[in-house]
């Protein structure tokens, strides 16, 4: 097996502000980290069972490559990619290039920290893939840093929501399972649709969030993460194989500060009286 986790989906926004109270009043969301740097200022939020969502603001360069990533994107904030944790970067690496997929921005020489990208154009996916090799969470990493900035909106004490579905559309089901089962090892299971609906399957590593696809019955609907799936503690929700849940992914609330729908999972609260 090549990945063993997806370990957290990245987006690029003007600001961290904006996005980091949507993530922190609708899911409980708590600031773990974050750093400026000349290219691209990240920082990581944490959820129930530490899944991770990361936010890419523009950094100081006037070549930051956040800054031509929302330029392409009319300057707002989008979905960037989705990173995988490998045990051995070369090795994955090198079943991508087995499988006809050339990796991206490698980088292999930093021991606490290596990565490479598969870009969505030989994936077909419609999002970057990132793969990292680490032992070390970031916050770890930097911490003590000279480049560590602070949290930049208020936080209360909330229950951290877990996000259990990450759900996207591709333009080939087919092409999709060749790269997330072929190359990062995922252990794939098909969604029952209803008549007529397009057909969806899920995919899923040992540790972290399930990825959801469903091939885009439009053609001219963009491919691409649509939405984040999430449940709060002590709700029923929907599980795969539930017949309400691509409906339950589907709808929710689009937040303009991520570009991107944030879908309860609920079905039914349990709460004792």
């Amino acid at each position: 097996m090549s990945a063993h986790e997806l370990d957290h989906v990245a987006f690029a926004v003007p600001a961290w502000g904006p996005a980091g109270e949507v993530l922190h009043r609708e899911l409980g969301a708590r600031f773990v980290t974050g750093f400026s740097l000349p290219a691209f200022n990240p920082c990581q939020l944490a959820l129930a069972e530490d899944m991770r969502l990361e936010l890419l603001e523009p950094g100081s360069s006037p070549a930051s490559f956040i800054d031509r990533f929302l330029a392409g994107n009319g300057g707002n904030a989008a979905p960037h990619h989705i990173t995988f944790k490998v045990q051995d970067i070369r090795a994955a690496i090198a079943l991508a290039q087995d499988t006809g997929i050339d990796p991206i921005l490698v980088n292999t020489e930093q021991p606490l920290w290596r990565e490479a990208f598969l870009h969505p154009k030989d994936t077909g996916l419609g999002f970057l893939v990132q793969i990292v090799q680490t032992l070390e969470a970031p916050e770890d990493i930097t911490e003590g840093n000279e480049f560590t900035a602070g949290c930049p909106w208020e936080e209360h004490p909330a229950p951290q929501a877990r996000l259990p579905v990450v759900f996207g559309q591709v333009p080939d089901l087919r092409q999709a399972e060749h790269v997330l089962a072929g190359v990062l090892g995922a252990a794939v299971h098909p969604l029952p649709v209803t008549d007529g609906g397009a057909p969806a399957r899920v995919f899923r590593w040992p540790r972290g969030a399930d990825l959801i696809l469903q091939e885009a019955a439009d053609p001219a609907v963009p491919s691409g993460l649509q939405s984040l799936g999430f449940a709060a503690e002590g709700e029923i929700r929907a599980e795969p194989g539930h017949p309400a849940l691509l409906d339950l992914l589907a709808g929710g609330s689009f937040h303009p500060e991520l570009g991107i729908r944030l879908s309860s999972l609920c079905l039914a609260a349990t709460h004792p009286r």
